[in-house]
């Protein structure tokens, strides 16, 4: 680890190249004490100015952040603020540290402050792609059809306001806030046909959608190595194309108060990597971790630690891949979903997650769901959980709650303490799931929990359950039968009253083990 990191990095110190611009050649001290931020925003400045970009060195040190500026929302400020082409590169030991004077208090009349610590993006507390006073405005197209690579204007004369390497923002409609959207590239411009081409394959089909050139307002290739960031809100991205962030420790300041949000803000981004950082807390408690909201999509979260009050991502977001990440909740009393994990084709594989005394709250009660809640249902799917380990303590609740309607589960690991059950799988039509070749440990709570409306078709199968309730597998009973097929075979269930407690009148398609 330490030797894959020490080669990403320059010998600090030595001579720069001309695209390196090392913060003390700047002014600044390293000294924590001295107020650092103006030097360092220079040298970020210096390095965004520079034809091609650069990359901002920080030796080893703790750079004090003591000031900070205002942003287009009148309660929120940062300390640094990253846009295009701009690296931020730390010796091993470097310390971004925001310092009392760093953050903004809370202003008469407003409800919550954000100050926020590094702050990547144009714009980063405003979503201009969807903003027609920023976009240059919405050109309309004809339906999409995922997973195709071309889109059709309207009018085919807006093609030649579209140059190949543009970047895009197409969405299912130019009105609300949080709107299903697919950011892009361009590849091809044909006015004659008003036909544009698009780098990645379309992930949701729109019908009567709408476009607009975000080329100006878009942040792109950016990104954070090596560096330990600690604040209120360590983090925040947005609408940046080609993030990275690495071999970054990122704290959270929950000691602050004074009305401070305390978590990590990452909302549309396209092509980003965050690998082996890790994410915690100083102070009372441990923080919300926002993980890309909003429409990020073609995303991996490779080898993290989280140790977090809860997390989540989801709302439209697509291609998401978590890989073997360790995930620590540390929920409190208001918790009621650990982790959220949203979306379409999301690949949740070879983690670790655990947590416990989950509240059932006013939502769910779960260590992990898949769903971000009622209303993006049909906006979520293919999502693939595979090989993972949870450790789950959610007495009277579930540890794993399957609510979008095409999920595998397959190959994992349950560990249940407690009265909890271990899956439940309850969700709108079609909900056709697979939960295979997985390894309950239960306590008291029912294994498997399935609840269908309507139609039955799951596959539940090979699954190895262990415990001392009442049902190994459970199939709730609608008011009239089901139409359609579970497939209920080749588990093995041990220490339950009843292996599997179904009513085959109301599930007459069931398939189930000889007898």
């Amino acid at each position: 680890m330490k030797m894959m990191i020490l080669a990403l990095l320059p010998i600090l110190g030595s001579q720069t190249t001309p695209n390196q611009f090392d913060v003390k050649a700047y002014g600044a001290k390293g000294d924590g004490v001295t107020d650092d931020t103006p030097a360092i925003q220079k040298a970020i400045n210096a390095a965004g100015a520079t034809p091609g970009g650069g990359t901002v060195l920080f030796p080893k040190g703790t750079y004090l952040l003591g000031s900070s500026s205002p942003s287009s929302h009148p309660w929120y400020f940062y300390n640094l603020q990253i846009e295009s082409n701009v690296m931020l590169l730390g010796e091993t030991g470097a310390r971004l540290l925001q310092g009392p004077k760093g953050r903004r208090p809370l202003l008469p009349g407003a409800r919550e402050v954000r100050n926020t610590v590094l702050a990547f993006g144009a714009d980063h507390e405003v979503i201009r792609f969807q903003n027609r006073k920023y976009n240059g405005g919405f050109m309309e197209l004809q339906a999409t059809r995922a997973p195709g690579t071309t889109v059709l204007l309207k009018t085919p004369s807006d093609a030649s306001k579209f140059r190949p390497g543009d970047y895009v923002a197409i969405y299912e409609s130019t009105t609300g806030d949080v709107i299903p959207t697919e950011t892009g590239q361009v590849t091809s411009s044909e006015p004659s046909s008003g036909e544009l081409g698009l780098k990645e394959a379309l992930s949701r089909s729109f019908a009567s959608p709408g476009i607009a050139n975000v080329t100006r307002v878009a942040t792109t290739n950016v990104g954070v190595k090596n560096l330990i960031v600690e604040g209120s809100s360590p983090l925040t991205v947005t609408e940046t194309f080609g993030f990275v962030a690495e071999g970054c420790r990122f704290v959270n300041d929950t000691s602050i108060g004074e009305g401070n949000i305390i978590d990590t803000n990452l909302n549309t981004l396209n092509g980003f990597r965050f690998f082996r950082n890790e994410f915690t807390s100083v102070g009372p408690a441990y923080a919300v971790m926002e993980m890309t909201q909003r429409n990020s999509r073609h995303g991996v979260w490779e080898e993290n630690t989280f140790d977090i009050r809860h997390g989540g991502m989801g709302e439209y977001a697509a291609d998401i891949r978590f890989i073997r990440n360790s995930i620590r909740l540390h929920p409190d009393a208001k918790t009621n979903v650990g982790l959220l994990i949203g979306g379409i084709d999301i690949v949740f594989r070879g983690n670790t997650l655990s947590g416990g005394n989950i509240s059932s709250g006013e939502g769910w009660g779960c260590l992990l769901s898949d769903c971000v809640g009622p209303g993006y249902e049909h906006y979520v799917g293919k999502i693939r959980i595979t090989d993972n380990t949870f450790v789950c303590q959610a007495d009277g609740n579930a540890c794993i709650n399957l609510i979008a309607p095409d999920t595998t589960f397959t190959g994992n690991t349950l560990r249940v303490t407690g009265s909890a059950r271990g899956i439940r799988a309850e969700g709108p039509l079609p909900q056709t799931l697979t939960i295979k070749d997985n390894t309950l440990a239960m306590g008291t709570g029912d294994g498997i929990f399935v609840a269908s409306p309507r139609v039955d078709g799951s596959v539940i199968s090979g699954n190895s359950i262990t415990g001392s309730g009442a049902n190994g597998i459970d199939v709730a009973s609608p008011a009239k039968p089901n139409a359609g097929q579970h497939v209920i075979r080749g588990n093995t269930v041990r220490g339950y009253r009843t292996e599997l407690r179904i009513d085959r009148s109301l599930h007459p398609g069931a398939v189930l083990d000889p007898h």
